[in-house]
């Protein structure tokens, strides 16, 4: 399933973030895949990411012994994880919403991305997720959380430190949905916005119920402290940014 904005978004955000990696980059996907591994909580063999990206956390998934499965929605994006993808990594191109897998899988990972659409559109989604699990698998995924999108509305930051890119935050209050506006600084007629849907534990609980998936955890993310300048890794629910649900068949 797409809406308008997917593809420019995050095709655009991907070339401006591409210039400013750097090697404590890998530190954060190492320490990503090891907390992965410790949600999940047990042994298993095949993942299956969706909106993977350029697939960091896919590679440490397999460097660690995983059989991995990536989808990525933007041509370019996938065409750059492919070409640098661990042997046990297969990344696909193609739309969550329609793709046909062969496979079910032992843990689904959605981070940083759940909500696009309409609450109709995610439960369609979870009930893929459903039909994609193992019977005894799991899935994480990454919520927004809607307390934290309230407070930092308007906010605006300059995101990798050059002064060329600006980034704002906003929050629809009436759809209940958080928005991430991208622009050069010198082309502020040229903003790319996505929207994606926030949940509190109790909504994100229901819609689960009716996909008959169990969330048998959760994990509060962290949060940026805009009058520090640091941010917290680990916060409440109430504070932080996202959290991350645990999900098994009911």
């Amino acid at each position: 399933m797409q809406t308008n904005w997917e593809k420019t978004y995050y095709k655009k955000q991907f070339e401006w973030i591409q210039s400013q990696l750097s090697d404590s980059s890998a530190s954060f996907f190492e320490e990503e895949a090891a907390l992965l591994l410790e949600q999940v909580g047990r042994p298993f063999t095949t993942v299956l990411e969706l909106g993977a990206g350029r697939g960091e956390v896919a590679n440490e998934l397999a460097r660690r012994g995983k059989e991995v499965t990536t989808i990525e929605l933007v041509e370019e994006i996938a065409e750059y994880a492919s070409a640098r993808a661990h042997s046990n990594v297969r990344v696909m191109c193609d739309d969550f919403y329609t793709v046909e897998l062969p496979a079910n899988f032992d843990l689904i990972l959605y981070l940083d991305g759940f909500g696009v659409g309409t609450d109709q559109d995610q439960l369609f989604l979870l009930k893929r997720i459903y039909g994609w699990l193992n019977d005894d698998g799991y899935a994480l995924i990454d919520i927004y959380q809607p307390l934290y999108w309230q407070k930092v509305a308007g906010r605006e930051m300059d995101p990798l430190g050059t002064k060329k890119v600006k980034r704002k935050y906003d929050y629809d209050s009436v759809q209940n949905r958080m928005t991430d506006t991208w622009w050069e600084t010198n082309q502020t007629d040229k903003k790319t916005t996505q929207s994606l849907a926030c949940y509190s534990p109790e909504q994100i609980y229901a819609l689960c119920e009716k996909a008959n998936l169990q969330i048998v955890g959760y994990f509060p993310g962290g949060a940026m402290d805009f009058e520090a300048g640091t941010y917290r890794e680990t916060t409440s629910f109430e504070e932080c940014l996202s959290y991350r649900i645990k999900l098994k068949r009911k």
